[in-house]
């Protein structure tokens, strides 16, 4: 398998001006705006975080191809890009459909989609309420945006969208001809719609238009099942059904973290995540369904707490879930090493750019490119 090990970024679309951000939140406003105003909470918190780049336009094509480069020169093969659909309402879908997917250098890299199909509401850090905690496992408050529903019509006219958009890209990443497509919230799909209905809506569809079927690569991430927030119990009524794959989306975390950290103290040692992240693919894999490793690189979402917020914070009753410390590349390159063995398609690393939780690979003041020099490493290793 050596040389052909895909290794897809997480992209997260969030760094750009877009219209339901400047209706929510005035003229100009993106994500930069948290990132530019967040202070460290305690010695050593290394806040804010600043792109080496500034803070860029990612929808610019020119930033894009940019990125793409960077990407590609350090053995990143492609981008899953977060896509945002809202009963037929997009959100965030400028850095792929107007610079991605224009950029001059784009087959350098592969892409696909994970609909993140969740609910969208308020950061606390743009409410002026101190006791504003989070909501769930998206890090957003309880004041609802964007509600998430499906319908069979829907799934149906999302394919149709995405058939006629994407999957006919030269590089959109295909397994045996079909395009991978992901959905970040499975449960929530299946509260709609029978998992053997959603199968068949998204062949029949995929077949309408030319392609033998869908791949489907499953999250079973973000998720309360277990202590771990990672629903391998869900895999076997999927392959039941006959889903084709899953990973699992931002894992590493546990519920139960009270037990390692202290009260006056909320940060977490990243060799807590690392130990949590192998658990979770031994307990995936006893499954017998494929699935593909994925990698967090950190935590640290202190840019969408409210500003009002001092340490030691009352994480239990807020949901801020503790800063991780002493995530090194040399750290997260071990964990590299260990899912690039794994008899595998791929591996996802989380994430290309989600600055505002901590997990990036672009280059930043405090770390350059030590990231993207460690998987340069690993993946000529790979190759040899």
């Amino acid at each position: 398998m050596k040389g052909s090990k895909e290794i897809f970024a997480v992209y997260f679309p969030s760094w750009h001006v877009d219209r339901h951000y400047e209706k929510w939140y005035g003229k100009g406003f993106s994500e930069w705006k948290l990132m530019k105003t967040t202070k460290p909470l305690f010695p050593g918190h290394l806040q804010p975080k600043e792109p080496l780049w500034g803070y860029f336009d990612e929808a610019d094509p020119e930033w894009m191809a940019r990125q793409i480069d960077l990407a590609a020169d350090h053995g990143i093969t492609g981008f899953m890009f977060d896509w945002y659909w809202y009963g037929g309402e997009q959100f965030l879908e400028r850095p792929l459909d107007e610079a991605f997917l224009n950029a001059p250098n784009r087959n350098r890299l592969k892409f696909f989609l994970m609909w993140a199909n969740h609910n969208w509401s308020v950061w606390p850090a743009l409410l002026d309420d101190a006791a504003c905690g989070m909501q769930g496992n998206e890090n957003q408050s309880s004041r609802l945006l964007l509600k998430m529903t499906h319908s069979e019509d829907d799934l149906r006219n999302v394919m149709d969208f995405c058939c006629e958009k994407y999957f006919c890209c030269e590089n959109y990443w295909k397994i045996d001809g079909k395009p991978v497509y992901s959905f970040y919230n499975c449960n929530l799909l299946f509260d709609f719609i029978p998992p053997n209905r959603v199968l068949e809506i998204l062949d029949e569809t995929a077949k309408k238009h030319g392609f033998p079927g869908i791949y489907t690569l499953m999250n079973i991430g973000c998720c309360n099942d277990n202590e771990y927030f990672c629903g391998w119990g869900r895999i076997p009524r999927m392959k039941q059904a006959g889903f084709d794959a899953v990973f699992a989306y931002n894992s590493g975390l546990r519920s139960d973290y009270q037990q390692s950290v202290a009260k006056d103290k909320p940060v977490n040692d990243y060799s807590f995540f690392m130990s949590n992240q192998k658990y979770c693919w031994e307990r995936i894999a006893e499954q017998g369904l494929p699935f593909v490793p994925s990698i967090t690189l950190g935590l640290d979402v202190s840019p969408r707490w409210s500003r009002k917020v001092t340490y030691p914070w009352d994480f239990e009753k807020l949901s801020y879930y503790p800063i991780c410390i002493n995530n090194t590349p040399e750290r997260v390159g071990e964990l590299l090493e260990q899912a690039m063995s794994m008899d595998t398609q791929a591996v996802i690393i989380n994430a290309w750019n989600e600055w505002s939780e901590g997990m990036f690979l672009l280059p930043e003041k405090h770390c350059g490119t030590a990231y993207l020099d460690m998987i340069g490493r690993i993946s000529r290793k790979q190759e040899i």
